[in-house]
């Protein structure tokens, strides 16, 4: 009787301890998930009352993958149960559980009804892990009938719920969902983005099937952009996540996948194996008609790989055949009225819409209207109120007018003033150049004479001296004047010496003053006189400038310079 006690006991509280943890199905190894179903099955049969409801909806929810049937059993029990409890959060999960179920069977239009109800109670609820709970199975709702952008929309609001509330491994379950739907439309490169998301998030979970399920998800992708050799590895990686985990179901996806890889690889005796593999795995699970099918699709195209028709055929004829069973006209007839149902749905909201508009046109119409006349009575007013400006400021304008005309005139003859005191400076700075020509000449003549000097009669020498020294009465240096005259040119050549510059850099200081002298017109000897070199220096320089200028021999110089 104590021992008893104590049993009932312990089931009481792994009840409590079940009904708490519902929500997290998806967080769990199937393993683990078949211990728990096992366990409730032993003590459903004693449950009585909303702790039996908890049960049933956690044996449902459980059942999804196993038995799609019994989780339509069990779910209409709890749905029953928890209306004539009037527990709407186990009501939410009921609806959801049969949605799941009718889903597993591809029977859509109900299986649409349901998860919709589900949504709008989780909805009312505000419970964020529930309602997300709810939009991921809308999502592959509509997955499985083709309508990728209304399962993205869905599995993208529970990825939003998931970040709102933290949770890791539900976020990746987000990531990973997204990820299969870009895979399914072709984008494989930003399915392969969500996946490895997904899977930087749970590697350090204890959720193995999770990551060996995305893993998988990865390896088909990259099979699928010809990366073989990382779908290789990251397949193999599933497979002994699989195999320690013990989900033969699972791995048998993990084998085929594999199989596939070794095939384009040409590896045919890795690939005949993992075939077979998997073919002993299918015969144990039992009814999984279509794990048998995409086996035998691989065993065609390894045997014609091998170039061995009649196999090949043959196994197509297989796959050709149970396909055409698998896919009944039942199947078919119940997918196009989803399809028609979901048209219809997308029909009604665009009616709706469109009404919607029509009523907000009209509005706008009305607001239009009389905001229009509205604008023409301000604008009535503002046009009497500035019509007594105009004149005003009219005579303002006329007088601002006539004082710009006089502020013209006025700048006009400053600029005129100031363009007859650069004529004046350049005239004088020419001048100035003239002059240290005039003086060098008379020291080259100085010279001259000195030279001429006779030194055989001392009272003639005398005489010679004297007279030099009276004809070369005056003082001056002729290192300053230059220095003077360059100075001149950097003040008043400025503008000139910055655009030659800036037109070309790779003239020389001596270019430059070359330049500067040949642009004041003064000639080759007045040059060398000023700088203290040959006529025949001069006349290499001008040359080598011409040739820096990038001048022909038409080109003339001076006219060149003037124009910078």
């Amino acid at each position: 009787m104590k021992k008893l006690l104590h049993l009932l006991l312990i089931s009481f509280i792994f009840v409590c301890f079940t009904a708490q943890s519902q929500k997290n199905i998806w967080d769990e190894n199937p393993s683990d998930s078949q211990v728990e179903l096992d366990s409730l099955l032993t003590i459903l049969p004693t449950s009585k009352g909303e702790k039996k409801l908890s049960l049933l909806n956690r044996i449902a929810e459980i059942n999804w993958a196993i038995d799609p049937n019994k989780t339509l059993k069990y779910g209409s029990e709890a749905l029953r149960l928890s209306i004539e409890f009037k527990n709407k959060d186990q009501e939410g999960l009921a609806l959801i559980n049969l949605c799941q179920g009718y889903l597993f069977n591809n029977i859509y239009d109900k299986a649409l009804h349901y998860g919709l109800k589900s949504l709008e109670i989780r909805k009312a609820l505000a419970n964020d892990y529930d309602l997300a709970f709810t939009l991921r199975t809308l999502g592959w709702l509509y997955y499985d009938i083709g309508y990728y952008e209304k399962a993205l929309e869905y599995h993208t609001q529970a990825l939003i719920i998931h970040e709102k509330i933290g949770n890791k491994q539900r976020i990746a379950y987000s990531y990973n969902s997204i990820g299969i739907i870009h895979d399914a439309k072709g984008d494989y490169n930003l399915a392969l983005f969500f996946f490895k998301k997904s899977l930087k998030l749970i590697k350090d979970s204890n959720n193995k099937d999770r990551i060996a399920e995305t893993m998988k998800n990865m390896g088909i992708c990259y099979r699928k952009i010809n990366e073989l050799n990382l779908a290789k590895k990251i397949l193999e990686s599933a497979l002994d996540i699989e195999s320690k985990i013990k989900y033969d179901n699972k791995k048998v996806y993990v084998l085929q996948e594999l199989a596939i890889v070794h095939l384009k690889l040409k590896n045919y005796e890795e690939c005949y194996s993992l075939l077979e593999e998997s073919r002993a795995i299918i015969k144990v699970l039992g009814n999984k008609k279509e794990l048998v099918l995409e086996n035998d699709k691989i065993m065609s195209d390894y045997y014609l790989a091998l170039n061995n028709y009649k196999e090949a055929f043959n196994f197509y004829i297989k796959y050709t055949n149970g396909k055409s069973e698998v896919f009944t006209s039942n199947k078919s007839e119940k997918l196009a009225e989803m399809r028609i149902l979901y048209e219809a749905e997308r029909r009604e909201s665009e009616i709706k819409l469109l009404e919607q508009q029509r009523q907000l046109e009209s509005q706008k119409r009305k607001s239009l209207l009389i905001g229009s006349l509205l604008l023409a009575i301000i604008g009535i007013l503002v046009i009497a109120s500035l019509w007594n400006n105009i004149k005003k400021k009219k005579a303002i304008y006329l007088q601002n007018h006539k004082l710009s005309k006089e502020k013209l005139k006025s700048q006009f003859l400053l600029q005129e003033n100031l363009e007859r005191r650069l004529d004046f400076q350049t005239k004088e700075l020419t001048n100035l150049a003239l002059f240290i020509s005039q003086r060098t000449n008379i020291y080259k003549d100085l010279a001259k004479s000195l030279k001429n000097l006779k030194f055989t009669d001392l009272s003639v020498l005398k005489q010679d001296i004297n007279a030099l020294i009276n004809e070369y009465t005056f003082k001056f240096d002729l290192n300053e004047d230059i220095q003077q005259f360059h100075a001149n040119i950097e003040t008043l050549q400025s503008d000139f010496l910055f655009r030659i510059k800036e037109k070309h850099p790779n003239l020389t200081n001596k270019d430059i003053q070359l330049a500067v002298q040949v642009k004041l017109k003064l000639s080759s000897k007045e040059i060398a006189n000023i700088n203290n070199i040959s006529a025949n220096s001069v006349e290499i320089g001008r040359h080598r400038l011409r040739k820096k200028l990038g001048l022909e021999n038409k080109d003339n110089l001076v006219v060149y310079l003037e124009n910078i």
